[in-house]
């Protein structure tokens, strides 16, 4: 039985899955967790080639950053395996490379969105190499929705490992019920905090644009290292969906790495 959480980076050899793998290596040095690298084949003919390529990356890594990274090839889906095989190694999160989604096509789009809300562990898309060792500034985008605080433990998370600062950053409301509700999501985040003792700024947006654009142009001007978004629950089967505003903020130019948490 595994019992040691591990980070999980898919891999097509492309080099935005590189920066990936660089983003887990930063990760993994500061929260101790080792790293998997999984490629999925379609056909047993494809895993030799698959596994020497793979090897060649583990072999990089070692030269490096002087850290062993354990290899796992296997035939499969994209789609349902690396939702599988981050449930059998015990994965903490899955990282991934992910081009900016809206300069990809519908079909990839729909790729990336399937495999994000596949899995049970967070998973952070990756644009660019890593900037920062660390997620000094998080941003939360606080909503109405019950949901939304689920991610909070997260909170906790990030304060036992970094000394990240929050960003608490609310829609603009004159709607009582929602800013009811907004506001006891805000309350929620900020308890999480204040256990930590760590460190939070609140904002409300300015309602010129839509949210999810002033989340964005906030998160630059911040210059965030991470955003953290919550996936909406579809009432058949227990699934999930990336709705539009989550969406636009996953596909951001700005290339900030986006986690996304499923609700459970």
């Amino acid at each position: 039985m595994i019992s040691k959480k591990r980070i999980l980076v898919p891999t097509d050899f492309s080099e935005v899955a590189g920066y990936a793998l660089q983003h887990a290596v930063r990760v993994s040095e500061v929260v101790k967790e080792p790293i998997s690298i999984l490629h999925i084949v379609q056909a047993e003919s494809e895993i030799p080639s698959a596994q020497e390529k793979i090897n060649s990356i583990v072999k990089g890594i070692r030269e490096k950053y002087g850290k062993e990274i354990v290899p796992i090839v296997k035939v499969g889906s994209y789609f349902t395996d690396i939702a599988l095989v981050a449930s059998e190694i015990n994965a903490s999160m899955v990282i991934m490379g992910s081009s900016t989604i809206k300069d990809m096509d519908e079909n990839k789009v729909s790729w990336v969105l399937k495999v994000i809300t596949s899995c049970k562990v967070p998973f952070i898309t990756i644009q660019e190499p890593p900037v920062n060792k660390r997620y000094d500034d998080i941003v939360f985008p606080i909503d109405y929705t019950v949901e939304n605080k689920m991610k909070h433990r997260w909170i906790s998370y990030f304060s036992d490992f970094y000394l990240s600062r929050f960003h608490l950053i609310k829609p603009k409301t004159t709607d009582p019920e929602l800013l009811a509700k907004i506001d006891m999501n805000m309350a929620s985040a900020k308890k999480y905090i204040d256990e930590k003792g760590a460190r939070y700024i609140e904002y409300t947006v300015p309602g010129r644009k839509r949210y999810e654009e002033e989340v964005l142009d906030m998160s630059v001007n911040i210059r965030a290292d991470l955003i953290v978004l919550m996936t909406t629950p579809v009432s058949n089967g227990g699934k999930f969906e990336i709705d539009p505003i989550e969406q636009h903020i996953l596909a951001n130019s700005h290339h900030i790495p986006v986690m996304c948490v499923n609700p459970m």
